[in-house]
């Protein structure tokens, strides 16, 4: 019988929840606030995270079979994966690029700091604390984040494979 922990969903959500404190909490309802990053289309910040991708493109990344996306209450958009290594992919708005420090600068202070990761985006850094598992890009003009939930994750690391599909997913969002 497998398992199934939450407990990298709460991680990030945590992490969304810390990082936002500088850039505002949340969403605000439709269309946001320009205090949380909101599109100003009429969407929710999570509803917004749900056009950053799409099921194929997760499916074909993170193998198995993908759910579509559906908003969560963290700014995310979790695509449920079923036959795959990871239970799931959260893909993270953060808002607009102008926030790149603040948001940072909340990972940096509650998540033992970032490191740099080259080639994605326009730059781009995983917390310390989950390693490569988690990508935080800025491109385009906004910022995301991409996280896979694993069904042993805190107790066995993200295998080399997940740590790959997330910089793919990354690099996909990035480009796109």
């Amino acid at each position: 019988m497998k398992v199934r922990s939450n407990s990298l969903v709460l991680v990030f959500s945590c992490a969304v929840a810390t990082a936002s404190l500088s850039i505002g909490c949340g969403d605000s309802g439709p269309g946001g606030s320009g205090a949380t990053g909101g599109s100003g289309d009429g969407l929710t910040d999570a509803e917004r995270a749900c056009q950053l991708t799409d099921a194929a493109t997760v499916t074909e990344i993170f193998e198995g079979t993908a759910s579509d996306g559906v908003p969560g209450s963290a700014r995310n958009c979790r695509f449920e994966i079923t036959g795959g290594e990871a239970n799931s992919v959260g893909v993270f708005f953060f808002g607009a690029d102008s926030r790149w420090e603040g948001v940072r600068q909340g990972f940096e202070d509650n998540l033992g700091g970032t490191t740099d990761v080259p080639g994605i985006g326009d730059e781009a850094f995983y917390a310390n604390d989950a390693g490569p598992s988690s990508l935080v890009v800025r491109a385009n003009g906004i910022i995301f984040q991409v996280a896979p939930l694993l069904p042993t994750f805190p107790s066995t690391p993200p295998s080399a494979a997940i740590e790959g599909d997330v910089a793919e997913l990354a690099r996909t969002i990035a480009d796109g």
